[in-house]
């Protein structure tokens, strides 16, 4: 099982392991430790406490594995195991008035940390690591010294440290700017999926509406064929106008899939259904032995397009579904009840129809996907069998 790297918003490292970049990091900065404590102690501490120095300037390094897991209290405690060291090392060859002549101080430990703190931790809580880094070792070991005589050491130690926060700093930017561009990644797949679904929700309506009249007029045509020739007939032109429809709006629809520099006019050139539209949804349905019955009451008001397309879906897939499951023979009703700020959508069939069997099944799509178009409308919807019939009752806003 591989390990997880880091995650979360700051960049912690909450995973059990260590990734390679870790190791690299504190390989590396230990490697530099040494060449600056081997050159710096050979002359100067030998033997037991060459060893005890060596030792105890290694085991520092350790906790820098977890200066991502908690960045502050990593830095604390190298800061408080550079200072024993000056206090408990230094003092045995060098005078404490000669301290900043001391050729050797551990300090990649606490440039490493100090970096981790400008990276994972805000503006004010990095300022002060960097004035704690700087000013600790002074406190230490000056012993009441004016501050006049360290400036070298403080004006050096100053740009090291410096040098570190600056660069976890940039580390931060850096972070926060991958972030940003993978939340704007995220939220555009987000919208390609949302326009995918919108699109698949729009094939169902063309496509399910267009083939189930197809279907139940060719079923029709091919029973009378032989006795009414001109009832064939016009099943034929109802198949044939019902197709055209419907090779139109796919056509609209692939004119959505163009790149975004399609001129204004081809976007424009086949406007999107709307209530007014039903008209022609509803005299294929009925000449496939669907009896379809419009009402209206109240006084009809404005809808925005996206609504009033909602409305039209809304009825499309409520006699698409009536002329699948009841089948010819059925009496359906299409209610329109207009109030001051809502059309309410009332669709409802009696159940008394002859179903065609191989017209039973489903892409999917059909209700939950009409529920989802109509919320996105800000409407709500709902639906459910009602004696030996369908209802299904819609509500979508509309302007005074």
């Amino acid at each position: 099982m591989s390990k997880v790297a880091r995650s979360g918003p700051a960049g912690v490292n909450r995973s059990p392991g260590f990734t390679r970049a870790d190791f690299a990091v504190v390989l590396l900065a230990f490697a530099l430790e040494l060449a600056s404590f081997f050159p710096a102690t050979s002359g100067s501490l030998s033997g037991v406490l060459a060893v005890a120095a060596f030792v105890y300037v290694a085991i520092g390094f350790i906790p820098l594995f977890w200066r991502h897991r908690a960045p502050v209290k990593v830095f604390a405690g190298l800061l408080l195991h550079q200072a024993i060291f000056v206090v408990f090392l230094t003092p045995a060859y060098f005078n404490f008035s000669e301290v900043y002549r001391v050729p050797y101080m551990p300090i990649t430990t606490v440039l490493v940390a100090l970096a981790a703190v400008a990276s994972d931790r805000p503006l004010r809580q990095s300022l002060t690591a960097l004035i704690t880094a700087v000013a600790f070792p002074v406190l230490i070991t000056s012993r009441g010294r004016p501050f006049d005589e360290d400036l070298w050491f403080i004006g050096t130690g100053a740009v090291w440290l410096g040098g570190a926060w600056a660069f976890g700093r940039f580390v931060a930017r850096n972070r926060l700017r991958i972030n940003s561009l993978e939340e704007e990644r995220r939220r555009a797949e987000a919208a390609i999926a949302q326009e995918r679904a919108h699109i698949a929700a729009e094939l169902h309506d063309i496509v399910s509406h267009a083939v189930t009249v197809m279907m139940l007029h060719a079923a029709g045509g091919r029973r009378v064929i032989d006795t009414d020739p001109q009832r064939a007939a016009q099943a034929l032109e109802v198949i044939e106008s019902v197709g055209t429809e419907a090779t139109q709006e796919l056509a609209r629809l692939l004119r959505l899939l163009k790149p975004h520099d399609a001129t204004a006019d081809e976007q424009q050139q086949s406007p999107l259904p709307t209530l007014s539209d039903i008209h022609g949804l509803i005299e294929p349905v009925r000449s496939a032995g669907v009896q379809v019955d419009v009402k209206a009451s109240g006084e009809a008001g404005k809808l925005d397009p996206s609504v009033g397309h909602a409305a039209y879906r809304v009825v499309q897939e409520s006699l698409t579904n009536i002329s699948k499951h009841a089948g010819s023979g059925t009496n359906a009703l299409v209610d329109l009840r207009w109030e001051p700020r809502t059309l309410t959508l009332n669709i409802s069939d009696d159940g008394g129809g002859r179903p065609e069997n191989h017209l039973d099944g489903t892409s999917g799509y059909g209700l939950l996907g009409l529920k989802e178009r109509v919320e996105v409308a800000g409407g709500s919807i709902e639906w459910g069998p009602r004696d030996k019939g369908f209802f299904l009752s819609a509500h979508l806003p509309s302007s005074p």
